[in-house]
Order: structure tokens, then sequence, then C-alpha cells
């Protein structure tokens, strides 16, 4: 597993640089959230237990027809725990390998003379910290 320690990194200046990321010049843009959101989202477990309707979601990523929204976090080894749809019209509740999903890099095959565009999981830059009852993905 990929260590994402942060130990050594002066907190409000690291945004998981200690973990390079992959597809940074394919995205255009940052896959992890700056130091500053990371800290605010729950460790691993820190909800457990909490009913998943009342979970706050503090990420959310996408691709396609999939989805994942990120309500707690272990930075230590980019283990989340959130809920996932991917590729199917209905999701669950699981744990997220955010590295994992920062490396997806999907290039569909096409014919001679077009354009080849690759398949990656964006962070949504727009989305704010959402209970998972007011996100209808959820709701469905």
């Amino acid at each position: 597993m990929t260590d994402l320690n942060s130990t050594n990194i002066e907190p409000g200046t690291w945004s998981w640089g200690a973990m390079p990321e992959q597809n940074r010049h394919v995205r255009g843009h940052e896959f992890y959230p700056p130091f500053a959101e990371l800290a605010k989202i729950p460790e691993l477990y820190a909800t457990d237990g909490q009913p998943f309707e009342d979970k706050i979601c503090h990420i959310h990523y996408f691709t396609g027809g999939s989805d994942w929204y990120i309500a707690e976090v272990d930075p230590s080894t980019g283990l989340a725990f959130g809920w996932a749809r991917v590729n199917y019209p209905t999701g669950e509740w699981g744990y997220i390998h955010l590295v994992e999903l920062e490396e997806l890099c999907l290039t569909p095959s096409v014919r001679p003379g077009e354009v080849a565009i690759p398949i990656i999981v964006e962070r949504d830059l727009h989305f704010t910290p959402t209970s998972a009852a007011s996100i209808p993905a959820l709701a469905e």
C-alpha cells in the first residue's frame, strides 16, 4: 500500500503532496483536496454507527456514469469510506482506495482517424460538504 504520511509536512501547506498524482496532467487539477479541507473530514470509523443518511459527504469524485462520495478518510493510507456507484444505476456504502482511484486512466480503443479521450476520475471542484440524505443519487 502506498504511504501518504504527512508528518514531516507543515499543516496548511500540504495537499496530499507526499503522494504524486499520476494523472494530473490529463485531469488538469488536483485530485486530492487541500490539507485544510482534508483536515475537516472525519477519520476512518469516526462516524461508525451514525445512520448513513446523516453522514456528511465531504468530497465527490466522478467519471462517466460513476460517482464516489467520501465521508471518512485516512490520509496516511489513502483509504476512505463513502458511497460509490460504478457504472450501475444503484450504489452502496463501502471502502474506497483513493490512490487507486487517482491512478485509474483508461484509453478506449478507437477507429483510425478518431481521437481517443482518456477516461479518468475527477474531483468535483464545486462540491461542498453535504449530508447524504441531501444527495439525490444516494436517496434513490
